[in-house]
């Protein structure tokens, strides 16, 4: 499966009953918590994951779920459907099977929970005998109504016996399917509930363990104690990287000019799904200029960005963005031909990052191998480490504390 590819439903249909007279006249992911709506947080943490696609289904008042339609955020689509009839969870993502052209991601419109999703598409990869993959939570539960639990028998999932105050595995609410299940689905009831009871997904349920954070918005206590929750979890520590020479192999002076060109430094992949798996954001910031020399074509920098991409999603890792700089001063190509407050040493890469995406400052790190990047991370209040090894996965985890 290609990024392209990636699809992400979100169940948005429910009317919060329990949230009483918050949810009279709007509906749960729309609450504004922090001035911004639930539902903006959500998508925000899908889309830079690099899902091209995310479907809302709306259920319980979903016309006010119009704005979403059409609306891009980053580089994901986001397409609406609004049900006319409910028939649970099941029956809304029947509805939308048409829609689904590959593997797809399920999401709960009133959850977040804080780990790598595509690190749940890995574990379907090793896991290849299987059809359905759930994030599961390791915790002590005293509303068991709530949630489906689980136990492990061997290496099949079953739902287990529901014991109050016991420390069980509950469903993250966070699913990976495979296309297959789509021509299983009923026109209604609940999703978690008829893959466990039905005869054809038996031994074709996956769990993986997450102990990252979690907030369900869906009763009062839990809602009231989403805002620090958010403030606490939506702005991430970042590590900022250079691409040639250390995420690429480089040899100085010269220009990779297509992808067969880009070889991984040892360590790299596995460095980026490292700090995607510790809640890192991971961005790359380049100078380009070889595109305004008409050394390379802006289309073959670009098929370079999708195949590092590509071997990242191999392993259930990304990057959240590439920034890059094409403009010189000496550019070949006229419309190039600048100075760019973005070629580093200047730090405009940088702060266009910070300005796009709510980065913590404080424990970020710009991983670069010349001085120009270590002038434009200081320019931009980013700390900086000079890269001068073999492997960037040992030299990260020596160098840099989670």
């Amino acid at each position: 499966m290609n990024k392209k590819d990636l699809t992400a439903i979100i169940l948005a249909g429910g009317k919060g009953t329990r949230l009483k007279k918050l949810t009279k006249n709007i509906p749960k992911p729309l609450l504004k918590i922090n001035d911004k709506k639930f539902l903006d947080y959500l998508l925000f943490d899908i889309a830079r994951f690099g899902f091209k696609k995310i479907i809302i289904i709306a259920g319980y008042k979903g016309f006010k779920f119009k704005s979403y339609k059409g609306k891009k955020i980053l580089n994901s689509q986001i397409e609406l459907f609004i049900e006319k009839k409910f028939n649970g969870t099941l029956g809304a993502i029947d509805k939308v099977k048409n829609k689904i052209k590959s593997d797809f991601f399920i999401f709960n419109g009133d959850t977040i929970f804080n780990f790598n999703y595509l690190d749940l598409f890995n574990f379907s990869k090793i896991n290849n005998s299987k059809t359905i993959y759930l994030s599961l939570r390791k915790v002590i539960c005293k509303d068991l109504n709530r949630y489906t639990s689980y136990n492990f028998k061997k290496n099949d999932l079953y739902i287990s016996k529901k014991t109050l105050n016991k420390k069980i595995l509950i469903s993250g609410g966070i699913i990976f399917c495979k296309k297959t299940i789509l021509k299983y689905l009923k026109r209604n009831g609940d999703f978690e509930d008829y893959i466990n009871k039905q005869k054809i997904f038996k031994n074709k349920i996956a769990g993986k363990i997450y102990s990252n954070s979690f907030i369900d918005i869906g009763v009062p206590k839990d809602f009231n104690s989403s805002g620090l929750f958010l403030k606490k979890n939506s702005p991430k520590r970042a590590i900022f990287f250079d691409r040639d020479g250390v995420l690429n192999k480089h040899i100085d002076g010269k220009y990779i000019t297509n992808k067969s060109q880009y070889k991984w430094i040892p360590g790299a992949k596995e460095t980026i799904k490292y700090f995607n798996d510790n809640n890192f954001y991971v961005f790359v910031i380049t100078n380009q200029a070889g595109i305004g020399k008409g050394l390379i074509k802006k289309k073959n920098y670009i098929e370079i960005e999708n195949k590092m991409q590509k071997d990242l999603l191999n392993i259930g890792a990304h990057i959240d963005k590439i920034y890059f700089c094409p403009f010189h001063e000496k550019a070949k190509i006229k419309k190039y031909r600048k100075k760019s407050f973005d070629r580093k040493p200047n730090p405009g890469m940088i702060l266009k990052c910070l300005k796009e995406f709510p980065v913590i400052k404080y424990g970020s790190v710009f991983v670069g191998d010349k001085i120009t990047d270590k002038d434009a991370a200081k320019k931009a209040g980013i700390n900086f480490l000079m890269f001068k090894n073999k492997n960037l996965h040992n030299f990260t985890k020596k160098n840099i504390k989670l």
